[in-house]
């Protein structure tokens, strides 16, 4: 984009991604330190009902923690292969329906 022109203004778009945390880093540069964490990206889609869901998990990204906004969950439901991201952000009525009679196992993960 702009990497030629020093003084010109960031473009920064914002994007949610939901991934999961392989593991974090402490990065020092010129006396200054960040930390990092290496994250496992979803492509997420969403359903009729708004609900968020993957397939697979995708690509590897490093991403500043404190970009990282809140802790999801993924469930994986059984005899598919689908995984759907319980966010308390997202939750409505019709997700309790939804899930009714399904079999699904639980991990904790996060959102940007």
């Amino acid at each position: 984009m702009d990497t030629h022109r020093a003084n010109a203004p960031r473009r920064l778009v914002e994007k949610e991604i939901y991934g999961e945390v392989e593991y974090f880093i402490v990065h020092e540069y010129n006396g200054s330190e960040r930390m990092f964490a290496y994250v496992h990206k979803t492509d997420h889609e969403s359903d009729n009902y708004g609900q968020i869901y993957f397939k697979k998990l995708s690509n590897f990204q490093f991403i500043e923690v404190i970009g990282i906004d809140r802790c999801v969950g993924f469930f994986k439901v059984d005899g598919r292969n689908l995984f759907y991201i319980l966010d308390r952000k997202r939750i409505q009525w019709c997700t309790t329906i939804f899930w009714t009679g399904i079999n699904i196992t639980q991990n904790f993960y996060w959102i940007n």
